[in-house]
């Protein structure tokens, strides 16, 4: 009967730990997500950009909105890519007693997600206005039966881009024998492959749960920033995630 009690102690004792932990986790979360909105917030304005027109036009499966974009010349090996777009926007007809305000909290919901129109994860917005070329004036549309009035607008975006084979670098936030996770600028999440971490010289020690380069023995720790090359970029209900090679310990 002591013994059942004391297997019944410490069944309570460890799921208790386990609830603190995740608790924990979830507040760690939470700061990290709050610091990096508050960074977009404070660098939302998006410079005037140039007038090319690039041929993208589709249905955007995220916020339902048509994208046709155009954009300046960005730096190539930049994930961050500056834009300007026409965007779409269906509004509800209470939305009509302040239309502008409707129109930036319609952008607010696409902010940190990844839009197939804009061909990444969208951080900033700015200067949204109606675009009186594809409205008819400034005047919004109704489609069939639908009781939303759609307006066309445009506004300077700035877009989260990373394009397979580009250059990034991240933090170490766990690791495991079959990966190493990473954070890219604190919100977006890496992972290096046990696979290419081994191609690449280092080999994991089961004993202190870390992986450590071959030749100089010098271990991948929490907090350590790894320089890597994007292989492929998964998404996944507007969030994305990165599956990284050639690591390199900077």
């Amino acid at each position: 009967m002591s013994k059942r009690k004391d297997e019944s102690k410490e069944d309570k004792k460890a799921r208790k730990a386990e609830k603190k932990k995740k608790k924990d986790k979830k507040k760690e979360k939470k700061r990290k997500r709050e610091s990096i909105e508050s960074a977009l917030s404070s660098h939302s304005t998006v410079p005037q950009v140039g007038d090319e027109e690039v041929k993208v036009k589709r249905l955007d499966h995220n916020s339902n909105a048509d994208y046709s974009i155009i954009h300046d010349k960005n730096d190539a090996q930049s994930p961050f890519q500056k834009m300007k777009i026409s965007v779409m926007l269906s509004l509800m007809p209470a939305a009509m007693a302040n239309s502008q305000k409707a129109m930036n909290s319609a952008m607010q919901t696409m902010l940190l997600k990844y839009s197939d129109g804009l061909g990444g994860v969208l951080l900033s917005y700015d200067n949204v206005k109606i675009d009186e070329t594809k409205n008819g004036g400034r005047f919004g549309r109704i489609l069939n039966e639908m009781p939303h009035i759609h307006y066309y607008v445009t506004c300077d975006v700035l877009v989260f881009h990373p394009s397979v084979g580009s250059i990034l670098v991240g933090v170490v936030n766990e690791t495991f024998p079959s990966h190493v996770g990473l954070l890219v600028h604190e919100l977006f999440n890496a992972m290096i492959s046990a696979e290419s971490l081994r191609q690449n010289g280092f080999l994991f020690d089961a004993d202190t749960n870390e992986w450590s380069k071959q030749v100089t023995m010098v271990p991948i720790s929490i907090g350590d920033s790894i320089q890597f090359t994007v292989e492929k970029v998964h998404e996944c209900n507007g969030l994305i995630s990165l599956e990284s090679n050639d690591p390199v310990i900077v």
